[in-house]
């Protein structure tokens, strides 16, 4: 399918290509993660993350908000576009799997969770804001795409609730 914004042609790209496969691949030193959701056989939504270990990002990052964890970066979350229009149910499912993965993975350690978005996708960046996630405008974006952040607290492990649906 088509789409008509650039930024969501770039997303379909992306994964269309092989190059979230091969990120995730390339990712893998780094835990790279490539989660795909599945609806009567076929899919209905992606998502990626991998922990960042770019000093360039990471330090300056590190000095604006003071924290010390991992940081993971969320490099897309993605729904078919036959599950679209409902209200971002299936989007926040697919955001509520990833961030239980990634608590996972860092077994339940304070994890600071990063994002760009395009500046001009209102829809993501509602998205972002509905899950918790916050603009950080003091770090210099490169392009038209901004930076998001959230903090997930330290959950000991016992108590990390397993999702809604498994991915």
């Amino acid at each position: 399918m088509r789409h008509h914004l650039p930024w969501e042609s770039d997303v379909q790209k992306w994964f269309r290509n092989g190059d979230a496969l091969a990120d995730a691949n390339t990712d893998s030193s780094h835990d790279g993660r490539l989660l795909l959701g599945m609806d009567r056989e076929r899919l209905a939504a992606c998502a990626s993350h991998a922990r960042l270990r770019n000093p360039g990002i990471e330090t300056p990052l590190r000095k604006e908000i003071g924290f010390d964890g991992p940081i993971r970066n969320l490099k897309a979350v993605a729904v078919a576009c036959a599950d679209r229009g409902q209200g971002g149910t299936i989007a926040d499912q697919v955001m509520e799997d990833v961030l239980y993965d990634i608590q996972n993975r860092e077994a339940g350690e304070s994890t600071l969770v990063v994002s760009r978005i395009n500046k001009s996708n209102k829809a993501s960046e509602r998205f972002a804001v509905r899950n918790g996630f916050g603009l950080l405008e003091d770090i210099p974006d490169p392009d038209d795409e901004r930076s998001w952040f959230l903090l997930l607290n330290q959950v000991p492990a016992a108590d990390v609730e397993k999702p809604l649906v498994a991915a």
